[in-house]
């Protein structure tokens, strides 16, 4: 084992991020030498131009924006030619940023981070307001956390995206417009009066996912896309899923439903894949309401009180995934630890370890164990 720890300052648009990052093996180290995008490494810095109101617009891959991704290498900016799209109808409804599915061109992406991913997901920011950052962090965190709990998983990647939102054209009246000649008329008329809106400029972090046939082809698997109760689901990593799902406090997912879950197929088997954090306690985004999926309502008001979503399981895989998750206490807490510099705000880091320390208190206490677990456990 090799456990090496540094600092990386990566500056963008006077905008300074401390990135601490550390390495916990050979291999990992080796997985950077040969570009590998999802291994262990300090967050990418990215930059995209689009326009954000038009994103919204594009829902395939069809009639997706094509534009160009630069990715920065040591000291080096390269670029690889991409098309985007949106996804998610509940974001590009409600936030001002929209998460993206990017699509890499055909034989553009040798010798890059990005080779061998056909498509890959960006998480952005929700809204325009000082704790963004924070939340996609803690986003990313959860999925970190998965990475120990599951063997099967989605890779993640952390980023700072550059972005330019080029904001289209003739939206803003021409400031000559408004003068008028000696003959009392407007100076430019139609066309002409218009101009082209400024662009605007936003530092984001951002999260990077692979796909999930890519999840699929690394298990020796397929991706289902069809309906497959939890209770007929692989037993032990669909309990690992509600607990951790427990853990973030997060509601908003339904893997009868394919809700926030992806299913792949081994050996006659299925397996549950969570994604998309953001409406969890552990994130607490001020947007984040407690889920009604399937016209379900809960016991609980906000999202940062925890309620069981998992299906009653005999006893001894309830127990067995309890002591799961408290042999894993101590290296789940480091993963937050490890990402403290990256906080905005102190505040938000210690919420969040407070909130995770919770849980385990929970499973540490036999009689919370069996109220707020066991005894609230599905039947239906």
């Amino acid at each position: 084992m090799v456990d090496l720890k540094g600092l990386v300052y990566y500056k963008s648009r006077n905008v300074v991020f401390l990135i601490f990052f550390h390495f916990v093996t050979l291999s990992a180290q080796n997985d950077i030498q040969s570009n590998n995008l999802f291994s262990v490494q300090p967050p990418l810095p990215l930059q995209l131009s689009y326009t954000n109101k038009q994103i919204k617009k594009e829902t395939n891959k069809e009639k997706g924006i094509h534009t160009n991704l630069l990715y920065k290498q040591g000291e080096n900016w390269d670029t690889v030619p991409i098309s985007l799209r949106a996804r998610g109808n509940f974001r590009r409804n409600t936030c001002y940023f929209t998460p993206l599915k990017v699509y890499f061109k055909r034989g553009g992406t040798q010798n890059t981070p990005f080779e061998d991913h056909k498509n890959i997901k960006i998480v952005l920011p929700c809204l325009l307001e000082d704790r963004s950052n924070d939340d996609v962090l803690k986003e990313y965190l959860a999925y970190k956390m998965y990475e120990l709990l599951s063997p099967i998983h989605f890779k993640t990647r952390l980023a700072t995206l550059d972005y330019t939102d080029t904001r289209g054209e003739k939206e803003e009246l021409h400031p000559l417009a408004m003068f008028l000649n000696d003959s009392n008329k407007v100076l430019y008329n139609g066309e002409e009066a218009w101009a082209a809106r400024k662009p605007k400029n936003h530092t984001l972090l951002t999260i990077l996912i692979e796909d999930d046939k890519v999840v699929a082809k690394r298990n020796d698997a397929k991706v289902l896309e069809r309906f497959v109760h939890p209770l007929n689901q692989e037993e032990t990593i669909s309990t690992t899923n509600a607990f951790f799902q427990f853990m973030i406090g997060n509601t908003d997912f339904s893997t009868a439903y394919s809700h926030n879950q992806k299913l792949i197929f081994k050996e006659g088997k299925s397996y549950p894949i969570p994604y998309d954090f953001d409406m969890s306690g552990l994130v607490n985004a001020s947007y984040a309401v407690v889920s009604n999926i399937n016209n379900t309502s809960l016991e609980i008001d906000k999202v940062t009180e925890r309620q069981y979503r998992g299906f009653k399981r005999n006893t001894a895989l309830f127990e067995d995934t309890r002591k799961h998750f408290l042999s894993q206490e101590s290296e789940i807490l480091k993963i937050l630890e490890a990402h403290k510099p990256l906080f905005k705000e102190v505040k938000s880091y210690e919420t969040a370890h407070d909130f995770i320390s919770d849980f385990f208190a929970i499973l540490k206490n036999d009689l919370r164990f069996q109220n707020e677990i066991v005894e609230i456990a599905r039947e239906k």
